[in-house]
């Protein structure tokens, strides 16, 4: 899973890059229902801002297995975490938590590429226009998936049924 968090990222960055090659000066970063843009801003400072956004979010997803280590097991808040975190049970919830956190990681940079895309065909389009349809669903697909990891997040932290649980 860390290579394709990895690689979704790299897809980001890449993005950003040839965005500033081909896009005008001058870049829609908001659009309103209907897909009309909104709101504006230099295309450098757009992309300055994508690629600090896309960083800080995978310094994140990538630090977050080692930052829970080092965090002592009351500051973490997860369901049955007196049980998930002991001594015996701590590394190796640990080292799922941090697959996991990287599967949303990945799925996240997915939906910013998409976001991403759309973004930059919109703003090649005369009128600019972003592709509303096609950006909703790319939305609705990342809250399905949002909703499906936080479930089977809670359902595998569940306390184990039977003897010595």
């Amino acid at each position: 899973m860390r290579v394709a968090f990895v690689l979704s990222f790299l897809a980001n960055l890449t993005l950003a890059l040839i965005s500033v090659a081909i896009l005008p000066e001058r870049v829609a970063i908001h659009f309103a229902w209907g897909g009309a843009a909104d709101g504006w801003a230099p295309r450098l400072d757009a992309t300055r801002l994508t690629l600090a956004l896309d960083t800080l979010l995978f310094l994140t997803f990538w630090f977050a297995p080692a930052l829970l280590r080092r965090t002592p097991a009351r500051w973490v808040n997860l369901p049955n975490r007196t049980y998930w975190l002991s001594p015996e049970r701590r590394e190796a919830t640990i080292a799922r938590l941090g697959q996991r956190l990287w599967a949303f990681g990945t799925a996240l940079f997915l939906f910013l590429l998409a976001a991403g895309l759309l973004t930059l065909e919109a703003n090649r389009a005369d009128p600019v226009r972003l592709d509303e349809p096609l950006f909703l669903a790319a939305l609705a697909a990342f809250l399905a998936y949002t909703l499906y990891w936080t479930l089977t997040l809670v359902r595998d932290l569940r306390l184990p049924k039977g003897p010595g649980t």
